[in-house]
């Protein structure tokens, strides 16, 4: 199953590019066919370059496994459930993250989070955010989930 993880590094995605050039090729072909569902980059407001990702655990842990063992410093969020169950949204997260020229690349990411949203939601979940929000004030994900739910 898939999860979605929050990458935050500590440098800028230009100093973390002098990071990658270091890597062994070795490194860096595993890097490069790691399987990633979808993904988006930015540097964020303090500078750092952050990468909100969809992929396995599996294929998570090669990537840090060999950011470790390269000393490139990070933080790594599974942010899953916080989606699922309302506390992130990731279409308000981003929203300023984005450049006009970005912008296809942030509608493919978020058709990516709304797939895996439908994938992974579940009745409880909804019910859950009705008593939380309304029906009003569901994602179009979840009212969509319910169109399609049966018992």
């Amino acid at each position: 199953m898939d999860s979605v993880f929050k990458i935050k590094f500590d440098k800028n995605s230009d100093f973390l590019n002098d990071d990658y050039d270091r890597l062994d090729e070795y490194e860096k072909e595993i890097i490069s066919t790691i399987d990633v569902e979808s993904f988006f980059d930015y540097d964020d407001e303090d500078d750092k370059y952050t990468c909100i990702l969809i992929t396995s655990n599996f294929e998570i842990e090669k990537y840090i496994s060999i950011l470790k063992n390269n000393l490139i410093k990070f933080e790594l969020k599974d942010i899953s459930k916080s989606i699922l169950k309302g506390k992130i949204d990731v279409e308000v997260l981003l929203k300023d993250k984005y450049l006009p020229t970005s912008q296809i690349k942030f509608n493919i990411f978020m058709e990516g989070i709304n797939y895996w949203t439908m994938e992974n939601i579940d009745i409880d979940i909804v019910l859950d955010r009705i008593s939380q929000v309304g029906m009003n004030n569901l994602k179009e994900v979840e009212k969509d989930f319910l169109k399609n739910y049966k018992i």
